[in-house]
This record gives structure tokens, C-alpha cells and sequence, in this order.
């Protein structure tokens, strides 16, 4: 055999294991003979091409392609080969069930028994599909029904002993909790209702008052307006007047009387220490001392202290009628009148 003669049979051989490697991947062996059946679907979630073909946990084929129906684009159509040694009778279910959490889906026929004749299902035939969820896969149909029920009344034992007394964890305790709060503001809300109750005449007077109140305001409004005009005006001719300057000429004349008063004081402390003296004097004259004692008996002497004595009288009586004349002060600062003569001067009558 020639070299290119084993060349040639080496590629055929080749090609035709790539072939059928291919389709056997795809899901169709090329050595058995298969049927392709085809089932339609209204949700083929988690079904993939290659998704296993079961019966009683058997694979039997495999899923080759999935396409839209073309009657009806809300449904799907499943094509799946199965191997021609299992009769599949025609009235079969071919439900979708899951493999489990992660694995997807995969077809499950079911029916009761092996077909013969006429009614197995050949090549291109339509099988009824149907659908299993995840907890009837998990569980079975029966199952499913009895797991409900022993769950409802688990759940329902569980809830109708929550908030029981003698009854442990944190949720027990939040439930009594709760439960005593409610009834606490259950309690609140008839003490408040009560008092409420109590409460309206009283809230009712002093509603009737505060209306009246607000009549008075309003009868009261235009007096009120007049008074605030008179204040505004007021402070407007305050602003106006040089108040500065009056101040400050109170001052000045303040200050004023405040040097004469020192100026009167100082006087009257000289007229003071004088009276003192003459008092000294005097006595030294009673006693006899020195010469003015030698002189009493001298009547011009006895004369002049008299015309002396006089005239201070005099002076105090003219200070105490007419302080204006030895100090004089004026909180405006206005100029003091010239000194006037009164009528029936004691100085001048004496005279």
C-alpha cells in the first residue's frame, strides 16, 4: 500500500472520529438508533442543549435543540433524542424538572407503562410537556402537600406561643415586652381621654375669653394707632431737639453753682473762724486780760464795736434776703438778672 493510499485512509479516519466526537457532544451517537421527540414549553429556564433526558433518574437522551414555537413566540420547542431500545408511549408526560441548586434542568418522563405498536412514539412525534418546581423535585408531589402541612402547623404553634410567659429567647421577651407597653398606652390614652373630657369646659371659657380679648383689641385698634402715632411723634421732636446742647449747658451750669456753693462755703467757714476769734477776744476782755480789757471803759471803743456788731447783723440779714447778690447759678445757663434794690432795706432804713 502505497504512502498516500495511508495518508488518505488516515484522514477519513481522522475526520470521521471528529464527526461523530462532535455529535456525540451534541448529544446524538452515531452508532445507535435514536427518535427525536419534541415537547413545547411555556418556560425553559436553566434548560440547556445537552440537558439530560431521564427516566427514574436514568439518562435515556439528551436535549439537541431549543427554538422558538413557531405558532406561538411565548413558547418554546425542546428537541431531545432517545435511544429506539426504550419504548416511549405516546400519552408520556415530559415534565421539566430541576437536577438540583446549580446543576439546571433536565426532562423527566413519566408514564405507567412500556408502549407497544402504534402507540409508542416515533421519530418527529410531539410529547404533552409539564412543569416541576424545585421543592416538588426535592421532595416529591405527595410529599410537597404533607411538608405544607406539618409546616403550617409548625409555624402556627410557634406564632400562637410567642410573648408567653415562661417561654425563653430574646423574641419572647421583646413580644411581653411589647405586649406591656401596649396595654401602658392603652392606659395612657383613656387617662388622657378623661382628662380631656374634664378639661373641655374649662378649654371652652378659656376660648370665650381669648375671643374677647381679641374684640377688645379690635374695638381698641384705633386708639391703639393714635397712641403710637403720638409716641412716633414724640421721638420725632426728640430727635429733633439739640437735647446735646442742653445737656451740656446743664452742665456748665451745674458746674456753676457748684464753684459759687464752694465759694459760699468758704465764706461762711472765714465768717466762722472770725466769730471764733471775736469769742476768744472776748473773753479775755471778761476775764480782764490784756488791753482790750484796759478799754472797755472807753465809750468811743464801746461805739464802734457796737457800729461793728451792727453792720455783721446787717450783712447776714442782707446774705439771708438776698443770696443773689453773693451767688448765683442757672441750670439753663441764662444770664442772671441785675441785682435790684428791694423795698423796706433794713440797711437803707437804719440809715
Amino acid at each position: 500500500m502505497s504512502r498516500e493510499i495511508k495518508i488518505g485512509l488516515l484522514t477519513l479516519i481522522v475526520l470521521v472520529t471528529m464527526i461523530w466526537g462532535y455529535t456525540f457532544l451534541k448529544g446524538r451517537n452515531l452508532l445507535t438508533a435514536s427518535n427525536e421527540l419534541f415537547t413545547t414549553y411555556e418556560d425553559v429556564t436553566d434548560l440547556n442543549v445537552s440537558s439530560p433526558v431521564l427516566v427514574n433518574g436514568y439518562k435515556i437522551g439528551t436535549v439537541t435543540k431549543i427554538k422558538l414555537n413557531p405558532n406561538d413566540v411565548k413558547k418554546m420547542d425542546v428537541y431531545y433524542l432517545i435511544d429506539s431500545d426504550y419504548k416511549i408511549p405516546k400519552n408520556a408526560i415530559a415534565n421539566l424538572k430541576s437536577l438540583g441548586f446549580v446543576s439546571g434542568k433536565g426532562i423527566f418522563l413519566d408514564f405507567t407503562k412500556e408502549c407497544n405498536g402504534s402507540d409508542c412514539a416515533g421519530n418527529g412525534d410531539e410529547i404533552k410537556g409539564g412543569n416541576i418546581g424545585l421543592l416538588g423535585a426535592m421532595l416529591g408531589d405527595s410529599d410537597v402537600s404533607e411538608y405544607g402541612t406539618e409546616l403550617t402547623k409548625s409555624v402556627g404553634a410557634i406564632i400562637s406561643n410567642i410573648g408567653k410567659e415562661g417561654e425563653t429567647g430574646a423574641i419572647n421577651e421583646t413580644f411581653r415586652q411589647l405586649e406591656m407597653t401596649t396595654r401602658n398606652l392603652n392606659h395612657l390614652t383613656q387617662s388622657t381621654n378623661t382628662l380631656i373630657a374634664q378639661s373641655s369646659q374649662n378649654l371652652k371659657k378659656t376660648i370665650d375669653n381669648m375671643a374677647s380679648v381679641s374684640a377688645a383689641l379690635a374695638k381698641s385698634n384705633q386708639k391703639i394707632e393714635g397712641l403710637l402715632a403720638n409716641i412716633d411723634k414724640i421721638t420725632g421732636d426728640i430727635a429733633k431737639s439739640n437735647v446735646g446742647n442742653t445737656i451740656s449747658k446743664t452742665n456748665e451750669t451745674l458746674d456753676a453753682s457748684k464753684g459759687a456753693i464752694t465759694e459760699l462755703k468758704t465764706t461762711l467757714n472765714s465768717a466762722n473762724a472770725a466769730l471764733t476769734d471775736l469769742s476768744g477776744v472776748l473773753t479775755k476782755v471778761q476775764k480782764g486780760d490784756g488791753s482790750m480789757a484796759k478799754l472797755m471803759n472807753d465809750k468811743k471803743l464801746y461805739e464802734n464795736m457796737e457800729a461793728t456788731t451792727k453792720n455783721l447783723n446787717l450783712l447776714l440779714q442782707d446774705l439771708r434776703l438776698n443770696p443773689k447778690r453773693y451767688a448765683h447759678f442757672s441750670l439753663f445757663g441764662k444770664k442772671q438778672k441785675e441785682f435790684t434794690l428791694p423795698e423796706n432795706d433794713p440797711a437803707v432804713i437804719d440809715k
